[in-house]
């Protein structure tokens, strides 16, 4: 397109268009003018179009197929993994901040990926070791917004029932910065251990999970500030937990979080939003909805994935789950849309053997961004 046509409206003007159209469609018009080039690789165009985005899930397979399903409109996308994925073990988990996709692997490196932009960055371990026996986060330097980091830490549970009181230990705490590309060691005492059947998320720049005191019941959610690289308890769980029952983490509005419960015993699901004071001083936690649906069981069985959950910008909640079908040989993978106490709307979007739940995990909350993997 001739550069004089991208001018017939106020630049300003274009811009504002621009940053409501979805991100694939913005790839396709890197080439329009040089013009627009330069927009799409703006940090603060990229990080402006970040913030209007709406989540979508995305789930890989054993197959290394890439599913993105966008809950709103039911719309999937499929894709590959890319082919250098396919020389390493399996994906093991993985953990989204701002598009970008940090996997872990079985055995090996971590890669960082971001599926709409097609691109990989491999970070080889200081040790191989299992990445069951490690907590993974990923955030920044809020002073820095591109100075993404990820850490690891053995998790303080050295007995079979992650329940029981483990006392005082003593992780490495590992961290790498991509910017850098070097690694940082920090030694401390913890007193907790993350409750590794909960999912976490990474908000805002730091990294959030359920976590329990090692010597006291209470539960909370624990923070690792990326900016002064310390942990940080945030405030304890709004409920009583069940060791059976489904907590999950999400992001809400920007820099707050959503927190998912559902109760084994009562099958009643609740979804609870904290607002938090930016230099973490105090929170309160607010009961956003629940519903009582003995149908809907967001894990009915251990061997069934962790379900996900995100709250829309309708204020839907959207959730993830697998569930067996009549056969019980077969699971199905359900999106459904609940609103107003009561579920609105269910979609499956895939099925397979029981057994091939790979990853562990029944998706994740993805925004298909603009982010470029750092290099």
């Amino acid at each position: 397109m001739d550069s004089k046509v991208c001018s017939l409206l106020p630049f300003e003007l274009l811009e504002e268009i621009l940053c409501k159209v979805p991100t694939k469609s913005l790839i396709r018009l890197k080439l329009t003018c040089k013009r627009w080039l330069a927009l799409f690789n703006d940090k603060r165009f990229v990080y402006k179009h970040l913030a209007l985005l709406q989540e979508h899930i995305i789930r890989t397979n054993y197959t290394h197929m890439v599913r993105i399903i966008n809950p709103v409109n039911g719309a999937i996308s499929s894709l590959s993994l890319p082919h250098e994925f396919e020389l390493k073990s399996e994906i093991y988990g993985m953990i989204h901040c701002d598009g970008l996709m940090l996997c872990i692997l079985e055995v090996g490196p971590v890669a960082l990926w971001n599926p709409c932009l097609q691109k990989v960055r491999w970070i080889k371990p200081l040790q191989s070791s299992s990445p069951g026996c490690y907590i993974y986060g990923i955030g920044y330097d809020g002073l820095s917004r591109d100075g993404y980091k990820f850490l690891k830490f053995v998790n303080g549970v050295f007995t079979s029932n992650e329940y029981s009181n483990t006392g005082l230990h003593k992780p490495v705490v590992y961290i790498y910065d991509f910017k850098l590309d070097s690694w940082k060691i920090i030694k401390g005492f913890l007193d907790w251990h993350v409750v590794s059947r909960c999912r976490s998320v990474s908000l805002g720049g730091n990294m959030y999970w359920v976590a329990k005191w090692n010597l006291k019941p209470d539960m909370f959610i624990q923070c690792f500030n990326f900016s002064t690289e310390t942990f940080e308890p945030l405030c304890a769980l709004p409920f009583e937990y069940g060791e059976d029952d489904v907590v999950g983490l999400s992001g809400f509005r920007g820099s707050n979080l959503s927190l998912l419960h559902q109760s084994k015993e009562t099958s009643k699901i609740e979804v609870w939003v904290i607002n938090k004071v930016k230099n973490g001083a105090s929170t309160s936690w607010t009961k956003f909805f629940s519903v009582t649906d003995h149908l809907l069981v967001l894990r009915s069985c251990n061997n069934l994935a962790n379900p996900v959950h995100f709250i829309d910008k309708n204020n839907i909640i959207v959730v993830c789950c697998e569930e067996l079908v009549a056969d019980r040989n077969n699971v199905a993978v359900n999106v459904y849309l609940i609103g107003e106490g009561k579920i609105i709307r269910q979609a499956e979007i895939e099925r397979h053997q029981r057994g091939f739940s790979w990853p562990f995990v029944s998706g994740y909350a993805y925004l298909p961004s603009l982010v470029p993997v750092p290099t």
